[in-house]
């Protein structure tokens, strides 16, 4: 039997991951540069552009992309919808102090090595709590799994076809497989 004291240091599985507010700049204001209705839609759930915090919780950030995905695209279907957010987040997160530092190194390093360094990526997004598994399909592809319980595959590959593209890569991202745990891609250049 385990020592109360014992399960009491165990983290919880329930602890959710806070999302930086470099994240949120990088999606709101650099990527889609929010109009007035957008602006005030997200203070009311949580996020001000005008006065952010240092990081917010996840469902505030799932909160968020949700209304951005039905105020900005909602004339798209779901997939492309969140693909073009992802786009946007990655683009936007690129012109913030943090995401500098990461894409200043994109045209440099190639495909395969931004592929190799996704983890570190999330992590400085972060998500240092996803398990990512990479599994190399010939020289140029990787199947890439993602336990991911937040977003949605297509955020994910929008936002990895505009790190690729800044490594001079024509990416093609695919979803696989997808499910209550997370999804998998196929990554081609």
């Amino acid at each position: 039997m385990e020592s109360p004291s014992l399960l009491a240091q165990t983290p919880s599985a329930a602890v959710q991951p806070r999302i930086p507010s470099s994240v949120f700049e990088g999606l709101f204001v650099r990527g889609l540069e929010p109009h007035a209705a957008l602006a005030r839609a997200l203070a009311a759930e949580g996020y001000d552009p005008k006065c952010p915090e240092l990081d917010y919780p996840m469902q505030v950030w799932k909160r968020c992309v949700a209304l951005a995905r039905d105020l900005v695209y909602g004339e798209l279907s779901d997939a492309e919808a969140y693909r073009l957010l992802g786009r946007k987040l990655s683009a936007g997160f690129a012109n913030t102090l943090v995401g500098r530092v990461a894409a200043v190194a994109l045209p440099m390093i190639g495909a395969a090595r931004v592929v190799e360094r996704l983890p570190r990526y999330l992590a400085m997004m972060g998500r240092p709590d996803l398990d990512v598994q990479l599994v190399p399909v010939g020289e140029r592809a990787r199947r890439i799994t993602f336990h991911d319980l937040h977003n949605r595959p297509e955020l994910v590959a929008g936002a990895l076809e505009v790190a690729l593209e800044a490594a001079h890569a024509q990416p093609l991202v695919s979803v696989e497989d997808r499910s209550h745990l997370g999804f998998r891609l196929l990554v081609r250049w």
